[in-house]
C-alpha cells in the first residue's frame, strides 16, 4: 500500500483548498480561523462516509460512558446551527440523537456556553434519545464546562492521520491536516506553540506568587496550627522573604518537621518525585505533610506505623473532598522519604475567577485554612504529636532536635 505521507514533500501547497481557505482576509475584530477549521472538517465528514463513520466511533469509545452507535443511516452535519440564545459550531443529527460540537481554537469558552447548549437539547424533543457535548479546543487546558469529550485539533489531526494510513491516499483529508499544522494544531513539536506564546506572561508568574504568598503568611497568624497539635504556644511568625527552593514555593507552618506541613505551590514536582496533578494546567496549590528522617529517625517507626497516622491516612484517602489525596510514603513506586502526604489542587482551580491581588492573597489564606482543617479533622494528628513529642523532650536525643519542638512557624521554604 502506498504510503500518503511519502509522497508530501513534492506535493503543491498551492493547491491545497484548505490552505487557500485560510488566505481569506480577517477583519480586525475577527480572525475567521474557527469558521474556517469547522467548515473544512465538516465538509470532509459530509463527503467522506469512511471519515465519518470511522469519527463516529471514535467519538462513541471515547465518551465517559461508551455510546453503541446502531444507526444505519450516517447523520446530517450541520454546521452554525442556530437556536434562541446561541449558535452550536457542529452538529452530527442523527434525528433521535445528536453529537453537538464546540469548537475553539486558542479562545476560552464564555461564561455558561455549554450550559446553553445542555439546555437547549434537552428541551429538544426531537432527541429523544439524547445527545453528546463534543468539545475541541487548540489546548488541553482550554477544556472546561464539563463536555461529554474534550478533544483537542491534534487529536483530530491523529485521527486522520492514522484513517489515512489505511486508505491508497485521499488529497483533501491530506490538505486539511496541512491546514492543521500550518495553524500549530498539529501534534506539538519540541518547540511548541503554547511554550512560545506562554514565555512571556510566565516570566511574571515567580514574582507574583511570591508577593501573594508573602502577604498571605504576614496577613494570617498561622499559628493556630502549631497550638493545635501541641508547638510551643508562644511562637510567633517572623517576617522574612519566601523564598522559591526545590520545586515549591510557600510557607513552611511547621518547620520542625515532626511532621512538617507545608502549604503553598508546587511549580515543579521532579525533586519530590510527584507528578503534577494535569501538566497541562500547571502548578499545583498543595499542603504536604513532611517527616525528618534523619533528626527524628527515633520516631519514624513509631510515628508512620502507629494506628493514628493509619487511620489518618485511611480517611483522608477515602474522603478528601475536592482535594487530591497522593501518599508518597506506602503507595508510591518511588517514594520521596520526606513528604509523605499531599493535599493538592490546580493552582487555577484556586484562583479561578479571581481578579485582584487581594482576592489571590484571600484565596490563598481560605485555601490554606481549608486543606489543614481537612488534615487536622479526625484528630489524628493532633492525638499522635501528643503523645510522641513528650517523649522525644524526655529522650536522650540531641538539644537541637529538642529544642526544635518549640520551633517557630517559619515562611522560608526549606528542603534538607
Amino acid at each position: 500500500m502506498l504510503n500518503p505521507f511519502e509522497a508530501m514533500e513534492d506535493f503543491d501547497l498551492s493547491d491545497s483548498l484548505f490552505r487557500a481557505l485560510r488566505k481569506y482576509p480577517k477583519s480586525q475584530e475577527l480572525d475567521p480561523i474557527e469558521n474556517f477549521i469547522t467548515e473544512g472538517f465538516a465538509w470532509l465528514l459530509r463527503n467522506k462516509a469512511g471519515v465519518s463513520h470511522n469519527f463516529l466511533n471514535y467519538l462513541a469509545t471515547r465518551l465517559p460512558e461508551s455510546l453503541t452507535l446502531t444507526h444505519d443511516l450516517l447523520p446530517e452535519w450541520k454546521t452554525q446551527h442556530t437556536f434562541p440564545g446561541g449558535q452550536i459550531d457542529m452538529l452530527a443529527d442523527f434525528g433521535q440523537f445528536a453529537f453537538i460540537f464546540e469548537h475553539k481554537i486558542w479562545s476560552s469558552l464564555s461564561p455558561g456556553q455549554l450550559d446553553k447548549y445542555r439546555e437547549y437539547a434537552s428541551s429538544n424533543s426531537k432527541w429523544s434519545q439524547g445527545f453528546s457535548l463534543v468539545l475541541i479546543t487548540g489546548l488541553t487546558r482550554q477544556h472546561e464546562q464539563n463536555p461529554d469529550l474534550a478533544l483537542t485539533w491534534s487529536d483530530i489531526y491523529n485521527f486522520l492521520k492514522y484513517w489515512l494510513e489505511k486508505q491508497s491516499d485521499d488529497h483533501l483529508v491530506r490538505d486539511f491536516m496541512y491546514m492543521l499544522s500550518e495553524e500549530n494544531l498539529g501534534p506539538a513539536a519540541p518547540v511548541s506553540y503554547e511554550s512560545i506564546v506562554s514565555f512571556l506572561p510566565a516570566q511574571s508568574l515567580l514574582p507574583n506568587l511570591k508577593r501573594v504568598t508573602l502577604v498571605a503568611a504576614e496577613a494570617k497568624n498561622w499559628i493556630w496550627v502549631s497550638k493545635r497539635i501541641g508547638f510551643n504556644q508562644e511562637a510567633s511568625i517572623p517576617c522574612v522573604p519566601v523564598k522559591y527552593q526545590w520545586g515549591r514555593l510557600g510557607i513552611d507552618i511547621l518547620d520542625s518537621w515532626f511532621p512538617g506541613i507545608f502549604i503553598g505551590t508546587l511549580l515543579d514536582g521532579s525533586d519530590h518525585r510527584v507528578q503534577l496533578l494535569n501538566s497541562h494546567l500547571g502548578p499545583n496549590f498543595c499542603l504536604i505533610l513532611s517527616f525528618h528522617i534523619d533528626m527524628w529517625k527515633h520516631f519514624e517507626g513509631d510515628f508512620f506505623n502507629s494506628i493514628e497516622y493509619t487511620e489518618l491516612r485511611s480517611r483522608l484517602k477515602n474522603n478528601s473532598g475536592k482535594w487530591d489525596f497522593c501518599d508518597h510514603r506506602f503507595e508510591a513506586i518511588k517514594a520521596n522519604p520526606w513528604h509523605h502526604l499531599h493535599l493538592r489542587q490546580s493552582l487555577t482551580e484556586v484562583l479561578r475567577g479571581s481578579m485582584t491581588f487581594e482576592e489571590q492573597v484571600e484565596r490563598f489564606i481560605l485555601q490554606g485554612r481549608e486543606v489543614i482543617e481537612l488534615l487536622l479533622a479526625g484528630g489524628e494528628l493532633e492525638a499522635l504529636t501528643q503523645r510522641l513529642h513528650p517523649i522525644a523532650r524526655n529522650s536522650h536525643l540531641p538539644s537541637i532536635s529538642l529544642s526544635s519542638l518549640t520551633s517557630s512557624t517559619n515562611i522560608v521554604d526549606q528542603h534538607f
